[in-house]
């Protein structure tokens, strides 16, 4: 519970700066800057969400295993197997930003991309899973929250004078990430766990760089599904709507996201009570506050975005619309997180992945289809088409079986 706490803490500290920094700009009517920065901010972070290439689970799940007498030599292993995975990811991603910000990047591009291509690099190193494997997980939300502050303040400054905006916004991410990833080792060695220098082999590498990619194409799929709807949004409403867009929906994402630190704060103990019955109830009851909360926001989130639609005017009430219209998809995309963390708990990391691929596909096509014909609301129904398809694949591979037998074994 204290982990869940620090990570809700610092989520709502760093990702709160960003909102409120974005506030200031639509109160100045600085929609351009919102929206070149939200687009940008956005895919840096989806950028960095593939360096990382599902090292927090892999990691966790094998210093959660790990026996007693085996956690430090573990941990230190896997780091750095993680880091040199990350690494190599990193260099390919900042070569292929570069390559677009000179060939097919506007201005605010060719100036934020080369600045924020260190943070690339840099998080290769972070220490995340490691910190999530050793129940600790709520040291590394407080040195993440460093890189949204860092891009807060940056925001404010540039939007009042926006000349050098993309370079001073992009240095920010990238010292941001610096001091977060410094924090981190350092917090490991005043625990007494340093990530001293191993050696590992190319077979031990692949081996994370394959479960790692399991779990990325498991997560990866719905932050693609965000970004094209950032996509269909601006065909369908334009630069301004984009803008609007972003700002509202991260209102939701945020809802959802404080619903993911609940989870990752219990994922160790769901690892072992899945060992032991490895039933969707065991990993739902693993994951019982989190449901609790899903329902509560939910509900919360419908009747504030609802509130500020009717109340309000202008921007702030079309921002009000987007998030009660995807407040839905925060319930719905809770407990196919939940089914997804349950088999990712049991090793079935592909199970996952495919599901999610082919949500995401599916998703697509409807946020094409239904965000064309109904705009905001086509796109929040889409995104609740996702989640249930994601959730009745992996209800379907992972634990209809299992449930069926458990069944069978009760009626008995």
């Amino acid at each position: 519970m204290t982990n869940a706490a620090w990570l809700i803490l610092s989520f709502a500290i760093g990702q709160g700066s960003i909102f409120l920094a974005q506030t200031w700009l639509i109160h100045r009517g600085a929609l351009d800057l919102l929206a070149a920065f939200a687009t940008h901010f956005s895919f840096a972070i989806l950028a960095l969400m593939i360096v990382d290439f599902g090292a927090p689970v892999v990691v966790a799940r094998r210093i959660s295993l790990a026996g007693d007498g085996e956690v430090l030599d573990v941990a230190r292993r896997c780091y750095w197997q993680a880091s040199a995975v990350r690494l190599g990811v990193a260099l390919v991603l900042s070569v292929a930003a570069f390559i677009y910000a000179w060939i097919g990047g506007d201005g605010f591009s060719r100036a934020y991309i080369p600045a924020a291509v260190p943070a690339l690099l840099i998080s290769a190193f972070n220490a995340a899973g490691v910190f999530d494997g050793l129940g600790l997980s709520g040291i590394s939300g407080l040195t993440g929250m460093l890189a949204y502050i860092a891009s807060a303040i940056a925001l404010v400054v540039t939007g009042a004078q926006s000349a050098d905006a993309g370079v001073i916004l992009g240095v920010a991410l990238s010292v941001g990430y610096g001091i977060a990833v410094v924090a981190q080792l350092v917090v490991l060695w005043r625990l007494g766990c340093p990530m001293r220098l191993v050696s590992v082999s190319v077979a031990d590498c692949g081996a994370i760089a394959r479960e790692g990619l399991s779990v990325l194409l498991a997560i990866l799929p719905g932050q693609l599904s965000f970004r094209f709807q950032i996509v269909v949004c601006a065909a369908v409403l334009g630069q301004a709507g984009v803008g609007l867009f972003v700002y509202g929906r991260q209102i939701a994402a945020a809802a959802s996201q404080v619903l993911e630190f609940v989870r990752r704060a219990h994922f160790p103990g769901m690892v072992r009570a899945l060992q032991q019955i490895g039933t969707l109830r065991a990993g739902f009851a693993a994951q019982q506050l989190a449901t609790l909360l899903a329902i509560a926001l939910t509900l919360g989130l419908m009747l504030v975005g609802g509130g500020c639609f009717l109340l309000l005017t202008d921007a702030f009430a079309q921002s009000g619309l987007v998030v009660a219209l995807f407040s839905v998809g925060v319930m719905t995309g809770a407990l196919s997180q939940t089914l997804g963390q349950a088999a990712q708990g049991l090793g079935r990391f592909r199970v996952v992945a495919l599901a999610a691929v082919l949500a995401m596909l599916i998703g697509f096509a409807a946020s094409a289809g239904l965000g064309a014909l109904l705009g905001l609301a086509g796109l929040a129904m889409a995104e609740v088409v996702t989640h249930v398809v994601g959730a009745l694949v992996i209800w379907a591979s992972v634990f209809r079986r299992v449930d069926a037998l458990k069944t069978l074994r009760v009626s008995a």
